[in-house]
């Protein structure tokens, strides 16, 4: 009888079984976690929302970010690799933010060749877009 026990507490370790805790892989989401890696967005007319006041140009020949009013800001040619941060209105460098910069009231916004990618730190939550072809 020990040895049918033993056996079946072997087997149940050996295939995973849900009787047994076990840590999550790194691919199972853990209630709690911010998941914006995988959290995908979708743009209406080639815009994407960041939020009320900050919108991301998917479809743009550059890195652009169209920020409250009419004010816009262009960086490198799409689709080259470029990461800003959304500090106090402004768009910021990572080689240039300002004296009192507190990521804990930033957002950044990381382009990239297929897709861009947000984090709101205030909130706590981010996702990304698929870039579109320019034009379409």
């Amino acid at each position: 009888m020990v040895r049918i026990v033993a056996l079946w507490m072997m087997a149940a370790l050996l295939s995973g079984s849900p009787a047994i805790n076990k840590a999550p892989s790194k691919t199972e989401a853990v209630p709690g976690e911010v998941s914006f890696a995988t959290n995908r967005c979708y743009s209406k007319g080639g815009i994407g929302i960041i939020h009320q006041g900050l919108y991301i140009d998917l479809k743009s020949v550059q890195n652009e970010l169209r920020l409250t009013g009419a004010n816009r800001w262009g960086g490198k040619n799409a689709p080259l690799p470029e990461v800003v941060f959304f500090f106090q209105n402004k768009v910021w460098s990572q080689n240039a933010l300002p004296e009192g910069f507190d990521i804990s009231r930033a957002i950044i916004i990381s382009f990239e060749s297929d897709k861009v990618r947000f984090f709101d730190f205030s909130k706590m939550s981010g996702g990304y877009y698929l870039r579109m072809k320019p034009g379409s």
